[in-house]
């Protein structure tokens, strides 16, 4: 440690390596080190080994100030002389560097961290690094995949969160294609994914879980998807199935659009123009009523007045109102009173629409009761969603679900990241 070379070894940190020369090239650092090991022992007859000769490999290093590394390393080839053995040569193994691996292992693992707890398209780290994608994405793997596969990540889920959001968007050559996400709603972690939104597909992945982890499971929400409540049975029967306020809510919300497109048609001949009086006001009828201030509830009326001869739209909004009242209440009691009431009212109208709408709620009514029962949503996952759109930007698409599934779980799985010793801080400009 008192001259250079100890101190480039002690900057370095491999063991086993004893730097050679250090040199500033454009573009780079590299850095020569050669193995420091005297003895070995054949690995098949267990017999003395005697030094062949070295082999030069280059790889790439963590950054040194601010600098792509390149590591020159030069390993020790040894042979085996007993008579028979099978062995003959073979190249040293060191710590921190695997065998026909381009990056250090440290390098490596911080090529992970960035693309997946930082969201980093591998392509950016790739150049950073001075290697390929194809290096980078095998770094990814490698290190990315115990992480995600670790039991700890998931560990016991009381409430689960079920949705799907687009994996990939329609092109001529495919229709789109979905991503359903399993998430702990508790946490808010995304803990599994899988390719498409099937019932037969989340049936057999509630079945690849064990009986100890389903029966841990007493509430699922999803959205009104009759798929995901078929394929929540027969694992998942004994769990409280809630429906998330914002689907019933938006299921109110399309009614009412419906029905003022309807009317616009019927009474002028035409889609929605900007001069239209229903038009002006479609964003006004979706919002809640008591975040209308008094101008923006007079406009409303006055759109209605002129533009809906019938009163359907009126209705529409009304029933819309009316579906959004369970859910300003947390009593249970009084918010099965206030659903019953707006199903009943909505089946007896004149508006198909509105009746439709009826329908479904009175289909999922033990559903939409059960947020007041044990006060779960899907917001966590609709949030978890937003996160997996991230990497889908970031990777400027993902065409390989394995790749999406990885990168995603990495970013939003709840991974425990081995944390880096923090150093002392810097108070002053003085520090002691």
């Amino acid at each position: 440690m008192n001259d250079g070379i100890g101190l480039a070894e002690k900057m370095l940190g491999l063991p086993g390596l004893t730097v050679l020369e250090v040199e500033d090239v454009p573009g780079e650092v590299v850095i020569t080190a050669e193995s420091t090991r005297t003895k070995a022992t054949c690995p098949s007859c267990r017999r003395r080994a005697f030094a062949h000769d070295r082999v030069e490999v280059h790889v790439r290093d963590l950054h040194c100030f601010g600098r792509p590394t390149r590591l020159v390393i030069k390993k020790r080839r040894w042979r085996c002389r007993t008579t028979g053995c099978i062995k003959k040569t073979w190249t040293e193994k060191l710590v921190g560097v695997a065998p026909r691996q381009v990056l250090t292992l440290r390098a490596g693992a911080e090529v992970t961290r960035q693309v997946g707890q930082l969201c980093r398209s591998v392509a950016s780290v790739a150049t950073e690094y001075g290697v390929g994608w194809d290096t980078a994405w095998a770094a990814v793997a490698f290190h990315g995949t115990p992480l995600v596969e670790n039991p700890s990540r998931v560990g016991s889920v009381r409430a689960l969160g079920v949705d799907e959001h687009t994996y990939l968007s329609a092109k001529p050559q495919h229709a789109t294609i979905y991503a359903t996400g399993l998430v702990d709603l508790d946490r808010r972690v995304m803990i599994d994914l899988f390719e498409g939104k099937s019932a037969a597909k989340l049936r057999r992945w509630a079945a690849h879980r064990s009986p100890q982890w389903r029966r841990g499971v007493r509430v699922v929400a999803l959205d009104l998807t009759e798929t995901y409540r078929s394929g929540l049975s027969p694992h998942f029967d004994h769990a409280k199935r809630v429906a998330d306020p914002f689907h019933v809510t938006r299921v109110a919300n399309r009614m009412l659009d419906q029905v003022r497109r309807r009317v616009q048609n019927e009474t002028l001949g035409h889609r929605g123009r900007k001069s239209d009086p229903l038009f002006r006001i479609r964003k006004l009828l979706l919002k809640a009523d008591e975040r209308l201030d008094e101008s923006g509830r007079d406009k409303m009326l006055a759109g209605l007045r002129f533009a809906d001869p019938h009163d359907e739209v009126l209705g529409a909004w009304l029933a819309k109102e009316s579906v959004r009242s369970v859910y300003l209440t947390d009593d249970v009691d009084e918010a099965t009173a206030l659903l019953d009431n707006a199903i009943g009212a909505c089946a007896n109208d004149d508006v198909p629409e509105i009746r439709t709408m009826a329908h479904t709620l009175s289909h999922w009514r033990t559903e939409i009761l059960n947020h007041h029962r044990t006060g779960a949503s899907n917001g966590p996952t609709e949030g978890l969603n937003f996160c997996a759109k991230q990497v889908k930007r970031a990777a400027r698409g993902i065409t390989n679900f394995e790749h999406y599934r990885l990168r995603v779980l990495l970013y939003a799985g709840g991974v425990t990241w081995p944390r880096p010793i923090q150093p002392p801080r810097i108070t002053s400009t003085r520090p002691h």
